[in-house]
């Protein structure tokens, strides 16, 4: 059974990707619609058929890792596209390190690549990076010039707290206090209290955008004026829903769109909405250039011989761009800072960089 993947590459049948989207992750449903429209358009163009098989069990600790297992060993996947979970990509890993399939991660933390297996590539940004892509945008007050930052309990705020630690060495800048949201309620109250009194001159809310958004409408009805930012996953009518005027202001890094490709992420953005009648978030984007990272290695690859292909040599035309990946597997394109205006997150100019 271990085998059995590696004894019937792509070329002999249809390419078949897995997704592990376990069904309590709140950005699961845009995963796998991202996922889907990426599937079905590639079965719209020439070449071999795809197709996509789906694990979406509750995330119990160690599901991920018994998901990968029955991708590879009994639906014989090509390919995995990993959830934004962190401890569930080093599950899965282990299974893609022993039977030498292919992994797209969709998990911005930063030690998931540092496992060191050589066909996984991440397509969204790493947490250390998108942080010190704040700390340099130069958005603080100068006389307020510390970060503070709010994380998820257990695993996920661990991850977090390793990332932040990098990410401010390298930028010299000033964190202070680290503050853990769980379950919304009295907590989160506390939180606020906290972030009002000590008047820090931003706020990284390191949260699910629906439970980001609403901490952020709390910290600017308590008269919260400092910066206020989020994680890429922030991009999201979840969070703007949840912010509600609030939103307004609030920054996030991305992937830096390359200039002439807006008519293609119009598309992406119309033909998405056409077919789940909703706007693409940021993890949709994501998911969607995954399975594009994963069809367009594997397919022109020889029979078992997929694996070869990662990290790839070549760029794939993503929705943003041109999609890089350095020796490591991480994506290698520029980052840009951006903030939410009119339920959207646009550009930040460079000369705006600087708000006081």
């Amino acid at each position: 059974m271990l085998l059995a993947p590696l004894a019937c590459g792509a070329g002999q049948r249809g390419l078949k990707l897995g997704i592990i989207a376990p069904s309590d992750e709140t950005d699961s449903p845009s995963i796998l619609r991202g996922a889907r429209l990426a599937v079905e358009d590639a079965n719209e163009a020439s070449g071999t058929a795809v197709a996509l098989e789906v694990r979406s069990e509750a995330g119990q600790w160690g599901s991920a890792g018994n998901d990968a297992v029955v991708l590879v060993g009994e639906r014989h996947v090509d390919a995995i596209i990993a959830p934004s979970d962190g401890a569930a990509n080093h599950l899965i890993l282990q299974v893609s390190g022993r039977m030498r399939v292919p992994v797209a991660s969709l998990s911005s933390d930063s030690s998931v690549m540092e496992t060191g297996v050589p066909w996984a590539v991440c397509v969204v940004p790493r947490a250390d990076l998108e942080i010190e892509a704040l700390c340099r945008a130069r958005v603080l007050n100068p006389r307020s010039p510390d970060w503070w930052a709010i994380v998820p309990p257990d695993h996920p705020g661990r991850a977090v707290r390793h990332d932040l630690a990098r990410a401010f060495r390298s930028t010299r800048v000033r964190l202070g206090r680290v503050l853990e949201a769980g379950t919304p309620g009295s907590e989160m109250a506390s939180i606020v209290r906290q972030i009002v009194a000590a008047a820090p001159g931003g706020v990284l809310v390191w949260l699910p955008p629906s439970q980001a958004g609403a901490l952020v409408a709390s910290l600017r009805g308590a008269g919260y004026g400092g910066t206020l930012a989020g994680p890429c996953s922030t991009d999201s009518p979840d969070f703007v829903a949840a912010a509600g005027a609030a939103a307004s202001g609030v920054l996030a890094a991305e992937f830096k769109q390359e200039s002439g490709v807006r008519a293609r992420a119009g598309r992406f953005e119309e033909r998405f909405i056409l077919r789940y009648g909703m706007r693409p978030d940021f993890s949709a984007e994501a998911a969607y250039d995954a399975a594009r990272v994963l069809v367009e290695n594997l397919r022109p690859a020889k029979e078992d011989a997929g694996y070869r292909q990662f990290p790839p040599a070549h760029p794939t035309e993503g929705i943003a761009g041109a999609i890089h990946f350095d020796s490591s597997g991480n994506r290698a394109d520029a980052l840009q800072v951006l903030s939410c205006q009119g339920g959207r997150f646009v550009a930040v100019p460079s000369e705006k960089n600087d708000l006081q």
